[in-house]
């Protein structure tokens, strides 16, 4: 399977369907690249593949009323072709269907 790439990711949460920019790299079984929102640009940590299936962690920050927090956030996705889908897992946030294309 090929995971490498830049693919635009479409994330179904409670606000709405957010947009990210997520470019991969691959070495092994290892996974790195970046996530980017409209917010930021974050590093893929413990990004693995095990057959069709990828896993890789950001850690964004995020404002909860007066208060930033840093909210560990797990991708978990099966890869078919140039499609991946699959679930985020926000931890106390919730966990949220991932759909995505690659566009290079």
């Amino acid at each position: 399977m090929t995971v490498e790439g830049t693919w635009t990711l479409s994330i179904d949460t409670p606000i709405g369907k957010q947009a990210a920019e997520l470019v991969l790299s691959r070495d092994g079984n290892r996974l790195t690249g970046t996530l980017a929102d409209r917010t930021a640009t974050l590093e893929i940590i413990d990004g693995v593949v095990s057959g069709d299936v990828a896993v890789w962690k950001v850690v964004k920050t995020t404002k909860v009323l007066v208060k930033k927090i840093k909210v560990p956030v797990t991708f978990t996705v099966t890869v078919e072709g140039d499609r991946m889908r699959g679930r985020v897992s926000t931890g106390r946030f919730g966990a949220f269907a991932v759909n995505g294309l690659r566009v290079r």
